[in-house]
C-alpha cells in the first residue's frame, strides 16, 4: 500500500503497528514504529527488543449483537443437522470432522477453561442416597427429588436417614398371615420369612387363585382396565387380549405362564379403578403369584414377556416400589433390543397389525422410561435413536378415545422429554440445570425454544380451546398432552425459580440476571398452567389418583406454586401470589377429596401429603408475613422504645385459623366444600414423617434453612417478658 493511500500518514500515526514482547508484558505502550529497531525503553535497557507473541484479536462490533447472532445460527444448524450438540467447542469440532467441513483453530486457553469447568462439574461430588432397606441409592442433581430436598431447606428443617419412595423389598411377604396358614417347621429361611415357592404353594395354581373371583366381577375388571388404564398406558391391544382371555376361561389345559402374569397384574391394576369391590386379600394372592412367574418372564423373549413386564413395573411404581420398578423397566428394555423392537427395518414376517403393536408398546415403553429418568436424574437406558421407530397407525391398534393425530404429537413430545432429560444430564454429572438461564445456545435452552415450536404447531383440533366439543372419551387426552407439556417445561425452567426464591430467602439484595428473572417467570407460568390443568382435568371426573401419574404432575405443580408464592410475598407483592394461593389450595382440596378413597396407593399418598403439606406451609407463611407487615407501623409509633411491640397472639391464632379454614374441597360441580376434620387427619398422618424420610443427615445451620413453622410466635415477638400492646395498638391488629 503507498503512503499516499493511507487515510492516517505514518508521520502522524499514533498507534504502533505491532508491540515487542516486554511491552506486551509491562502492559504499557511500545513506541516502536516501523523502520525502527527498537522502541525507547528497550534501548534504554538495552534489552532485545523482539516480537513473538501474536496480536490480541479484537472483536468490532456491537457485542450486544452477538447473542443473536449466534442465536441464528445455531437455528441454521440445528435446521440442516438436528440431532447436532452445540454445547461446547469439542462437540461442535467433531459435528465439523463428521461432515467434513474444515473448521478455524480455537484459543487454546478458551478450550482449556471449558475442559477445567468440566472437570469441576464431574468432580462435584453426588451422594448415595439409603432407602428403607439399608441399601443407597444413586439420586440426581437435577431430580425431582433433589428439587424438593432443596425447596424443604426453604421451608422447613426435618431429618432423617430414609427415602420414602424406595420402599422395603417388593419380594418381601406381606400380610401373608392374614390370609393365609402358618408355616410348617423346615419351611422357613434364615431371615424367618417363609420362601416364596412355600408361600405361593398355599394358594393353588395362578389360573385356580383368578377363577375363584366370578367371571362377571372378572369380566368388569378388564373392562375397567381397558376404560381408564389402557389410554394412559396402551401396552395390551384390547381385541387380542380379550380373544387370548375367552380362550384361557373356556379352557383347561395349562395357560402361557408369561400372558398369565399379565393377566394377573391387568387384574391387579383394575382393582383399584373398578366400580366393583374386590378383596385386598384377593390383589395379594394374585401378586404372591406373579411373583412366582417372574423368573419365566425374565428368560422369555417376546412381545408378551415386555407386556407382563411393563404391568409389573406399573404396580410397583404406585405402591412405594419405585426402585424396583426402575429395575424391571430396564430388563424390559434390554429384552425389547433383543427382539428388534427399537428398528423399523427387522426383516420379519410379521402382521399389519403386529408391526404396529410393536411400534406402539416401543414408544409407551420409552415414555414410561423417560418419565422415570425425569424423576431420578439418572442415564437413560435407550441410547439408541428412537425417531427411527415410526409412529404406530392409529387406525389399525386403535386409537383408545384419542383425537386425530394425537399419536403422532405425543410422541413428538415425549421425544423433546428424552431430549430434556439429555440436556439436564449431559456430562452424566447432572449439574446443567442452570444452562437454561446461563447458556442460551446450551442443549437446555434449545430444548426450551423447541418445546415454544411444538405449541406453536400443534393443529387447531388438538388446542385446549376445543376441549368442550369433544367426546367424554377424548377429554383427557386431550388435557393430559398439555399437562405433559407444562410438565418439561417446568423440569427444565424449575432451577431458575428455586434460585430465585433462595436469592431472596438470604436477604442479601443480591443482583440477579435478567435471564434467570425470564426463565423463572416462565416456570411460574407453566406451573400455574399446569395446575389449572390439572383442576380442569378434575372437575370432568377424570383425575386419575390411583394408576398413573396425576398426583405427580400435581405435586410439580404445588411446588412451583408455592415458590411463586415465595418469591412475591418476599418481594412485598402478595397481592399478585393471589392467583398461586388460591390454585395451590385448589389442588390441596381435591387432593384431600381423593384420598378419602382407601384403593390409592402408597406412592400416591406419599405425594399427596406433600402438596397438602406445602399448601398448609404457604398459608402460614402468607400469614406471618401479612401480620409482620402490620406491627411494622405499630414499631415505629414509638421511636424510644428498643423492644419491638408484641403481637396479641390470640388475634393471630384466629388469623391462622381462617387461613386453615379457607382451604377448601374442588368438587366436580365447581362448588367449594370445607375440609372436614377426618380429611386433615388423614392427611396429617404422614405429611410429617414424608417430609422427614426426605431429609438425611441435612445440616440444620445450612443458610438456606431460614424459616421454621413449628412455632408462629417466635417469628413476631422475641421473648416472653415483653409488655402487651396497648387497647389503641391492639385495634390496629
Amino acid at each position: 500500500m503507498e503512503a499516499h493511500s493511507r487515510r492516517v500518514p505514518l508521520d502522524k500515526r499514533k498507534r504502533t503497528e505491532t508491540s515487542c514482547d516486554k511491552c506486551k508484558g509491562r502492559k504499557q505502550k511500545c513506541d516502536r514504529m516501523m523502520g525502527q529497531a527498537q522502541c525507547r525503553y528497550c534501548e534504554i535497557h538495552n534489552i532485545e527488543c523482539t516480537t513473538t507473541q501474536p496480536r490480541k484479536k479484537r472483536i468490532y462490533g456491537s457485542v450486544e449483537g452477538l447473542g443473536g447472532r449466534l442465536a441464528l445460527l445455531e437455528s441454521l444448524v440445528k435446521g440442516l443437522v438436528p440431532e447436532a450438540d452445540l454445547s461446547s467447542n469439542d462437540e461442535m469440532q467433531q459435528l465439523g470432522k463428521s461432515l467434513g467441513i474444515p473448521l478455524p483453530q480455537i484459543d487454546d486457553a478458551v478450550v482449556n477453561i471449558e475442559r477445567s469447568h468440566g472437570r469441576h462439574d464431574e468432580e462435584a461430588a453426588l451422594p448415595l442416597l439409603p432407602d428403607q432397606q439399608g441399601q443407597v441409592q444413586y439420586i440426581g442433581p437435577s431430580s425431582s427429588f433433589s428439587f424438593h430436598l432443596k425447596l424443604r431447606k426453604l421451608i422447613g428443617n426435618y431429618s432423617s436417614l430414609e427415602f420414602a419412595m424406595f420402599g422395603r423389598n417388593a419380594a418381601e411377604e406381606c400380610d401373608i398371615s392374614e390370609i393365609s396358614t402358618p408355616p410348617k417347621a423346615g419351611e422357613t429361611n434364615q431371615g424367618g420369612q417363609r420362601t416364596l415357592s412355600n408361600a405361593s404353594s398355599n394358594y393353588g395354581s395362578p389360573a385356580d387363585t383368578v377363577k375363584e373371583i366370578d367371571g362377571p366381577v372378572l369380566d368388569l375388571l378388564i373392562d375397567a382396565y381397558f376404560d381408564i388404564i389402557h389410554a394412559d398406558f396402551p401396552v395390551l391391544h384390547e381385541a387380542s387380549f380379550r380373544e387370548s382371555y375367552e380362550v384361557w376361561s373356556a379352557s383347561t389345559s395349562t395357560a402361557n405362564p408369561v400372558w398369565l402374569c399379565g393377566l394377573l397384574c391387568v387384574l391387579i391394576l383394575a382393582r383399584r379403578v373398578a366400580s366393583v369391590q374386590v378383596p385386598e386379600e384377593a390383589e395379594q394372592k394374585w401378586w404372591r403369584h406373579v411373583q412366582t412367574l417372574l423368573p419365566t418372564v425374565f428368560f422369555s423373549s417376546n412381545l408378551s414377556a415386555i407386556q407382563a413386564l411393563m404391568l409389573v413395573a406399573l404396580h410397583l411404581h404406585n405402591t412405594s416400589h419405585r426402585d424396583a420398578c426402575w429395575n424391571i423397566t430396564g430388563t424390559a428394555i434390554r429384552i425389547a433390543y433383543a427382539i428388534g423392537l427399537h428398528r423399523d427395518d427387522v426383516k420379519y414376517v410379521q402382521s399389519p397389525l403386529s408391526r404396529e403393536l410393536r411400534r406402539q408398546l416401543w414408544w409407551t415403553l420409552y415414555r414410561f422410561e423417560q418419565i422415570q429418568v425425569s424423576s431420578y436424574d439418572r442415564p437413560t437406558a435407550i441410547e439408541h435413536d428412537v425417531s427411527s421407530v415410526g409412529c404406530p397407525n392409529e387406525r389399525i391398534v386403535g386409537g383408545a378415545g384419542h383425537s386425530q393425530d394425537f399419536t403422532k404429537w405425543s410422541q413428538k413430545l415425549v421425544l423433546l422429554l428424552g431430549s430434556a432429560c439429555k440436556a439436564l444430564n449431559r456430562s452424566g454429572s447432572g449439574n446443567n440445570a442452570e444452562d437454561v438461564y446461563n447458556r442460551p445456545l446450551s442443549p437446555a435452552a434449545a430444548v426450551l425454544r423447541d418445546l415454544s415450536r411444538w405449541k406453536d404447531d400443534l393443529p387447531s383440533h388438538l388446542r385446549l380451546e376445543v376441549m368442550e366439543s369433544l367426546a367424554p372419551t377424548s377429554r383427557r387426552s386431550l388435557l393430559l398432552l398439555h399437562i405433559q407439556f407444562h410438565y418439561i417445561v417446568t423440569l427444565l425452567t424449575r432451577s431458575a425459580l428455586l434460585r430465585r426464591a433462595t436469592a431472596l430467602a438470604k436477604d442479601n439484595n443480591e443482583s440477579l440476571p435478567q435471564s434467570l428473572l425470564t426463565v423463572s417467570e416462565t416456570c411460574v407460568d407453566s406451573g400455574r398452567s399446569l395446575g389449572k390443568l390439572l383442576r380442569k382435568l378434575d372437575s370432568i371426573n377424570k383425575f386419575n389418583a390411583c394408576t398413573w401419574f396425576d398426583i405427580f404432575y400435581t405435586v410439580q405443580a404445588a411446588l412451583v406454586l408455592v415458590l411463586d408464592i415465595n418469591c412475591r410475598v418476599k418481594q412485598q407483592r402478595s397481592e399478585s401470589s393471589t392467583g398461586s394461593q388460591t390454585l395451590l389450595r385448589d389442588l390441596a382440596s381435591l387432593i384431600g377429596r381423593h384420598l378419602r378413597d382407601p384403593r390409592v396407593p402408597g406412592s400416591m399418598q406419599k405425594w399427596a401429603s406433600v402438596i397438602i403439606d406445602v399448601s398448609s406451609t404457604s398459608d402460614q407463611f402468607t400469614a406471618a408475613y401479612q401480620l409482620q407487615s402490620i406491627t411494622a407501623p405499630i414499631q415505629e409509633l414509638s421511636p424510644t422504645s428498643t423492644q419491638p411491640a408484641m403481637v396479641d397472639v390470640h388475634s393471630l391464632s384466629h388469623t391462622l385459623a381462617d387461613t386453615q379454614a379457607s382451604s377448601s374441597r374442588y368438587d366436580a360441580a365447581g362448588q367449594n366444600e370445607p375440609f372436614s376434620p377426618e380429611d386433615f387427619n388423614l392427611i396429617k398422618e404422614n405429611n410429617q414423617e414424608f417430609w422427614a424420610q426426605l431429609s438425611f443427615g441435612d445440616d440444620a445451620n445450612d443458610p438456606l434453612q431460614d424459616w421454621s413453622w413449628d412455632d408462629i410466635e417466635s417469628i413476631l415477638r422475641n421473648s416472653s417478658t415483653q409488655p402487651p400492646v396497648p387497647e389503641n395498638r391492639r385495634r390496629l391488629l
